[in-house]
């Protein structure tokens, strides 16, 4: 282990849930920007075009029928 002398520095009890604190803190606020300043994720995660096909699927549709090709 490269790293071992900073434990004689830094307490691992103290050391290592502030790294972990450090790594959660920085992950939210990277996730945050994300939401907050693009387009694209909130609507995946809304389902994008899933809703659109679903509002067009429940539009009643109207089907043309085709003259009868026999002749009586």
């Amino acid at each position: 282990m490269n790293q071992g002398k900073i434990w004689r520095v830094v307490k691992p009890t103290v050391g290592v849930p502030l790294f972990l604190a450090a790594v959660a803190v920085s992950s939210f606020t990277v996730h945050y920007q994300i939401l907050t300043h693009t387009t694209w994720v909130p609507a995946f995660l809304q389902g994008g075009n899933k809703a659109k096909a679903t509002a067009a699927a429940d539009a009643p549709t109207t089907v043309a029928t085709a003259p009868s090709a026999q002749k009586q």
